[in-house]
């Protein structure tokens, strides 16, 4: 047998349907997605034309750093031999418990973090408010290329700084403030949170760290903490206060104001399934120096509110930005792949997968930034709707992701083929990041046994939906349903069904939200999201099953407008 000596001439050399395939790097990653554009549009209908022109810029122009360079660091921090490593002690043997990161990894964190996407209203040079809108807008292009080790760390550095803000003493903001959100901090994204203990998991009243008070003011820590997110400058914590039942939140600095190492020790790194660009480390706190941050009374609620509700929304913006990414990944190999003599973008099942997972993604992305904006009258309704979009976007995002890696075949498991491994491990640490979906729905049904939270949250999709719209009569009958399991259900029967519970609600919000930025109440005709309100309609009716012809899913032609949206 003889075989060729010019390669040219082996056919196992030839070009193929995807030699030319590049996936998604090298896009501007806001200008590809039109139905960001749309929220951002709508939510900033009242802004002066030069703000809005900034903001703009600024979203496109972070938006090419996400497709680009962002892109590029995060595949190569994301590397054997590029994760971070614990450094215990110094060449003298002093202990240090340093967390060294691959240079990847810090320029990573140095440039979001010099773009502003924490601190913009930090930054001399921006001279318009810092909005929610756009700070979240920001958050979730973070996330299109992954955790990458800047999105968690990013999620812990907000919620340090909004903690600082709103309860800090003059003296915490005066020395803090500056290390994580200062302009030109070398402190990039170095905020993290230790709250979990073993004993405890989601249960931080079961706490069995020790907090004394001295003399001057000041408290002294003694326990253990077995999830610390982040290990770096600054974090937040909790313990309890000695002799009470009361836990409290506490502020601790990595090195104390005399040089020396606060008293902790880094017992190991933990091998997690997934957000390995940034550490989770176990630490044994040893006489470790604290200030308290609010009254100590106040400690769980504080944590609740400036520390894991932040954490929620970053979890939802987080599980959002994931899995547009994997869709991105899925829908681009599919305009490449060739199958039995046609491209794979052209078979009628994958059309619907890729229409039915884009129609969901929109439909969590608007209800996150519904939420976000939420009016001032109805924010009762944040209790139900931020461990609801928690729990429903990060097993919506790992739905998503696991579907794209399937649409790759074989190359959708090779971690140097595209982003999609990655994009799945941290989809499932987002569903157990800040609580569990059976944790969660417990929390969306303690909301709703709150009658003022009730009625807000009943209130807020009674307003947001169009009356005119083809959504209407679902989500009336729906509030409707809901309203009478919650009315006419004992409290056996609403612990059982309360995963029921939390995604019927979460259909009718998502069907409002949608309304909401879609025909009439669309910011314009450009941006109109009713071919998504239609989609997402049509799959709760059909319970997501048999497409017939002539519904939505049945129709070929609505498929394709959906995906090329």
């Amino acid at each position: 047998m003889q075989h060729p000596l010019n390669q040219s001439a082996n056919p196992g050399l030839a070009p193929f349907d995807i030699s030319d395939y590049k996936g998604n790097r090298g896009k501007n990653f806001y200008e590809e997605d039109r139905v960001l554009q749309t929220l951002v549009e709508k939510y900033s209908q009242g802004y002066d034309s030069t703000h809005k022109k900034a903001m703009l810029n600024h979203l496109t122009g972070y938006g090419a750093l996400v497709g680009g360079v962002l892109d590029e660091l995060t595949d190569a921090s994301h590397k054997e031999g590029k994760y971070g490593e614990l450094v215990k002690y110094d060449r003298t043997g002093n202990r240090i418990d340093q967390i060294v990161y691959s240079n990847e990894q810090k320029l990573s964190r140095k440039i979001s973090y010099d773009y502003g996407i924490v601190n913009l209203n930090y930054h001399s040079s921006w001279k318009h408010p810092f909005t929610d809108l756009h700070r979240y807008a920001l958050a979730y292009l973070a996330n299109q290329n992954g955790e990458g080790g800047v999105t968690c760390p990013l999620a812990m550095t907000e919620g340090m700084i909004k903690v600082l803000e709103a309860i800090g003493t003059p003296e915490q903001k005066e020395k803090f403030l500056p290390l994580v959100a200062g302009e030109g901090s070398s402190s990039h994204f170095m905020a993290g949170q230790y709250v979990t203990e073993k004993v405890g998991g989601s249960n931080v009243s079961a706490n069995r760290t020790v907090a004394r008070k001295q003399e001057n003011g000041k408290w002294i820590l003694t326990g253990e903490k077995w999830f610390c997110s982040n290990p770096g400058d600054l974090w937040v914590t909790t313990a309890r206060v000695e002799d009470t039942n009361t836990i409290g939140l506490f502020l601790v600095p990595r090195i104390k104001d005399d040089g020396k190492l606060n008293g902790h020790h880094i017992l190991r790194k933990k091998d997690i399934i997934g957000s390995r660009g940034k550490l989770t480390v176990e630490i044994i706190y040893d006489g470790v120096e604290a200030e308290a941050l609010g009254r100590p009374t106040h400690g769980i609620v504080n944590l609740i509110k400036y520390v894991i509700g932040i954490s929620r929304l970053h979890v939802s913006l987080a599980a959002s930005g994931i899995s547009r990414r994997g869709w991105m990944e899925g829908y681009e190999y599919a305009k490449f792949r060739t199958a039995y003599g046609s491209k794979i973008l052209e078979f009628p099942s994958l059309l619907k997968q890729l229409s039915d997972q884009r129609i969901k993604h929109t439909a969590m992305l608007a209800s996150v930034f519904r939420h976000v904006h939420t009016p001032e009258s109805l924010k009762l309704a944040g209790e139900v709707l931020a461990p609801l979009l928690k729990y429903k976007c990060s097993a919506i995002s790992t739905e998503i992701t696991y579907n794209s890696i399937l649409v790759l075949g074989g190359n959708g498991i090779v971690g140097d083929f595209s982003a999609l491994p990655r994009l799945h491990n941290d989809s499932i640490i987002n569903e157990t990041w800040e609580g569990t979906h059976l944790l969660l729905s417990e929390h969306v049904l303690r909301g709703f046994k709150r009658e003022k939270v009730a009625k807000a949250f009943f209130k807020y999709v009674e307003e947001l939906t169009d009356t005119k719209s083809p959504v209407t009569e679902t989500i009336v009958a729906k509030s409707k349903l809901l309203q009478g399991i919650l009315d006419n259900s004992n409290s056996e029967e609403l612990d059982l069904n309360r995963i029921y519970i939390s995604d019927l609600a979460f259909e009718t919000f998502a069907l409002a939200a949608l309304s909401d930025v879609s025909g009439t109440k669309a910011p314009n005709v450009k941006n109109d999201l009713s071919i998504f309100r239609d989609g997402y309609l049509d799959l709760v009716n059909s319970s997501m099953g048999f497409a017939k012809k002539d519904s939505f899913s049945g129709d070929m032609e609505r498929l394709k407008s959906v995906i090329h949206f």
